[in-house]
């Protein structure tokens, strides 16, 4: 997040700049203590087109933190993939049954 957004507000930021989709957020499905405190929303795309973010993540050739490529993933891939915060995998994945 950055100063002074809500979590609402950084994640509808986060999946524009990152993704290049506007969305509308759902319930938050967790608040996890991991390099300062992560929010995760269901969500859902109402405008844009996936894959076309213009953040850093894209600008930035000198971030030394490999490549950034959006994939789409099959919900029920997610415990064959190493997914960072694996909980959150596995509560999406619970949800989704």
């Amino acid at each position: 997040m950055e100063n002074g957004e809500t979590p609402e507000e950084g994640a509808k930021r986060e999946a524009f700049e990152e993704l290049g989709v506007e969305v509308k957020l759902n319930e938050c499905i967790a608040k996890i203590e991991y390099n300062g405190t992560q929010y995760f929303f269901l969500t859902e795309i109402i405008n844009g087109t996936f894959g076309t973010g213009q953040g850093e993540e894209y600008k930035d050739k000198e971030r030394a933190r490999g490549i950034y490529l959006p994939t789409w993933v099959d919900i029920n891939m997610l415990s064959y993939i190493d997914v960072k915060l694996r909980e959150v995998a596995f509560k999406v994945q619970s949800l989704s049954n």
